[in-house]
């Protein structure tokens, strides 16, 4: 069995009203999914800008309900993952690639917890030494 670590959108995706069906899926089926923390502050900061109202309510609720079931498998940055996402940030500065420091610290963490980093922002996570894997392209028979 393999673990994987979800990127912010995975989790975007499955709040939708509608998520894409392949989505849902890899999500229900897999049983050792992580998140970065900074996945988890990205995820608190979006719900944040929502103003009061029935839709943030119901982000609320879907990120209540995500969370509930991903429990305490929350990856703190060690020092580790730190370094490996500064590594990178750097390398990719060198080659005149912009890399998103949140994108890094999600790079980092997954080398330095040996996981693949599930995400539909491939581009982002390219070339950094991660397997990454869409779920988008799930095959759900």
């Amino acid at each position: 069995m393999t673990a994987y670590l979800l990127d912010t959108n995975v989790i975007s995706e499955l709040t939708r009203p509608a998520p894409h069906p392949s989505v849902t899926a890899f999500f229900v089926t897999q049983d050792d999914l992580w998140l970065a923390s900074v996945v988890v502050y990205e995820l608190e900061f979006g719900v944040n800008l929502v103003p009061s109202g029935r839709r943030r309510d119901r982000l609320l609720l879907a990120h209540s309900r995500i969370m509930s079931v991903l429990g305490e498998r929350v990856l703190p940055l060690s020092r580790s993952a730190a370094e490996w996402a500064a590594r990178l940030r750097a390398d990719a500065r060198r080659r005149g690639r912009a890399l998103k420091l949140a994108d890094a610290l999600i790079a980092g963490t997954a080398i330095a917890n040996t996981l693949p980093v599930v995400t539909r922002d491939v581009q982002d996570f390219s070339g950094l030494g991660v397997e990454i894997i869409n779920p988008w392209d799930y095959e759900t028979t």
